[in-house]
């Protein structure tokens, strides 16, 4: 989350062009909270919206802004409109949990625009401290914990997203992008039964690293836009799948991490095993897939292209080869490195 410095007085370039007319109002609902705007700096690491650090004298908070293109990816047409949902969804978190995610500060509907609390205290996400060194036992610990708690707050809740189609949210963009982005008949399958699980109830949808802070001993959660109903599987899934992604390198780390992370979140809750949980793993393989493969997204490499190349053939093997746990995930990362 951290990047060169823009100067806010200039209104063509930055934060200024894409608010336009509403550049002064947004400032000054910053102002409130930071004082006077010392610098505008552009967040990295979002696909959708576009994210700035505004500074000032008194601290600092996160300008989020949703065009008709997303922000990374501007092949790609949206409905600015949009930001609305996760407006919502981050009200909602925020008040049941708001030690795990940003507050909103401010909401400018007709600039497609939020102001937030900054809950990045380093100015780092956990993928940057992650493109650094392994994960600590400790982290995982915090995280299987904190994952375990948001599932248990949202249970029962209705959807965000009433009237504008959740299930062809999942299907065009939960499972679109990510899990049906490999085009295999196995990952077809388990977005029918992820769909068909009993607990449907509001999930996170994103759990990547670049949209979690670790500091000074908390865990946050942002960037809330794919927050959608489905089946609470789908997160710890994709976490683990980024967890194993950014340790193909460090593969002696990776199964006391992954079993910290996986036993806390099934402790910290009802009981979920999940060594026998061939549906948890084959989601795990699939979000790697979307990652290693990157035909949608694009996901920045975690490890030499030789080592990425050998996980996604073994992970495809997997998948051709029938059923398989987390621990043959865990093992094919391991391999990956070894040969």
């Amino acid at each position: 989350m951290t990047a060169p410095p823009t100067a806010e007085e200039n209104p063509s370039t930055g934060l200024g062009a894409l608010l336009g007319p509403h550049l002064r109002p947004a400032l000054a609902a910053c102002r409130l909270y930071t004082g006077r705007p010392t610098r505008v700096e552009a967040c990295t690491g979002g696909n959708v919206s576009h994210v700035y650090r505004v500074t000032g004298g008194r601290g600092s908070v996160i300008v989020k802004v949703r065009g008709r293109r997303f922000a990374r990816l501007a092949h790609i047409a949206t409905d600015p409109a949009l930001i609305a949902v996760e407006h919502r969804a981050l009200a909602l978190h925020h008040r049941l949990l708001p030690d795990l995610f940003p507050k909103v500060l401010a909401f400018v509907p007709a600039a497609h625009a939020m102001v937030m609390t900054d809950v990045f205290p380093d100015g780092r996400s956990w993928r940057e401290h992650l493109d650094q060194r392994p994960a600590t036992a400790e982290e995982c610990i915090r995280l299987g914990a904190a994952l375990s708690r948001v599932h248990q707050a949202t249970t029962a809740l209705p959807p965000l997203r009433n009237g504008d189609g959740d299930d062809r949210f999942r299907a065009e963009h939960a499972y679109g992008y990510s899990l049906r982005a490999a085009g295999h008949r196995a990952l077809d399958e388990a977005c029918r039964h992820l769909d068909a699980l009993p607990a449907q109830q509001l999930i996170l949808g994103d759990t990547c690293p670049k949209n979690l802070s670790l500091s000074v001993g908390r865990v946050a959660f942002v960037d809330l836009d794919n927050v959608h109903t489905g089946a609470p599987l789908f997160d710890v899934g994709y976490l683990l799948a980024h967890l194993v992604l950014h340790h193909i390198t460090r593969p002696e780390h990776l199964r006391p991490l992954a079993t910290l992370f996986l036993d806390t979140y099934s402790l910290s809750g009802p009981p979920r095993p999940w060594r026998g949980d061939g549906l948890l793993a084959t989601v795990t393989a699939g979000i790697l897939l979307y990652r290693l493969e990157a035909r949608t997204v694009p996901y920045p490499p975690t490890a030499p292209p030789g080592a990425a190349a050998r996980l996604r053939q073994q992970v495809r093997q997997l998948l051709d080869g029938g059923p398989f746990t987390v621990q043959d995930v865990l093992e094919a990362a391991e391999l990956a490195v070894t040969g």
